[in-house]
């Protein structure tokens, strides 16, 4: 059972995300697991699409049409020129199509270009609206920004004016959220993989809206299953 009792959640979710190469980036299993949920969910690069990726044969209008979330990881910037090219056109043509991009900053495959990629998303901060911390990244970007890790998410959220910045340990199942009425620490189940957590998110995001106390419930709301949504047994 989970904080969701009573309340039937049912409208699909559309969600894409760019992919890389590899699909080891978190986004990538970020939107699988949002299809296993039951969501409208693609990946738009091709597995193992290295040689022969031109980011300019994408129709975004067509990719991000009537697309609630796009989502990227800053791994991808770090791809190469025609993939960071198109990690960045994908933000820019999501705000013309009122999609809203979910940015999720990870280690780096080369942990000393942690740097160079926390600095890709800063460039790109504007365009982004919800920005997802791996618990990995925290002490890094801490250093980086000369600020004590446990203020991190919080100041990141007042400096960047994104609506929602947030982080989870999926050790001890703390979801920490900063949102534009200040931060929010939820514990939820345990046993939940941080990309299980964050596909859910999204998932109820749209169903409940973005207000303080909406984003609060989403965060920490009863995992969906490939046959519902939110609903709990």
């Amino acid at each position: 059972m989970g904080m969701l009792r009573g309340i039937n959640v049912q409208a699909a979710i559309k969600m894409v995300g760019l992919g890389n190469y590899d699909r080891s980036d978190l986004s990538s299993a970020v939107i699988e697991e949002a299809r296993i949920m039951g969501s409208q969910a693609d990946l738009i690069v091709e597995e193992g699409e290295v040689e022969n990726f031109n980011q300019g044969l994408i129709d975004w209008k067509k990719v991000l049409n009537s697309t609630h979330w796009l989502v990227l990881s800053s791994s991808g910037s770090l791809e190469g020129q025609s993939m960071k090219s198109a990690w960045g056109s994908s933000m820019t043509f999501a705000e013309l199509e009122g999609c809203k991009t979910v940015m999720i900053v990870e280690p780096p495959g080369e942990p000393e270009r942690l740097e160079e990629a926390w600095g890709n998303v800063i460039e790109r901060i504007r365009q982004i609206q919800v920005l997802y911390l791996s618990q990995d990244v925290i002490d890094g970007i801490s250093s980086l920004e000369g600020m004590e890790a446990g203020v991190l998410i919080q100041e990141v959220r007042k400096r960047s004016l994104v609506p929602i910045v947030c982080t989870f340990n999926q050790e001890n199942g703390i979801v920490i959220v900063s949102h534009s009425l200040g931060e929010e620490t939820i514990e939820i189940s345990s046993g939940i993989s941080t990309k299980q957590w964050l596909a859910n998110f999204l998932c109820m995001l749209p169903q409940f809206g973005q207000g303080p106390s909406e984003i609060g419930i989403a965060a920490g709301a009863a995992r969906r299953g490939s046959d519902k949504f939110g609903n709990p047994d």
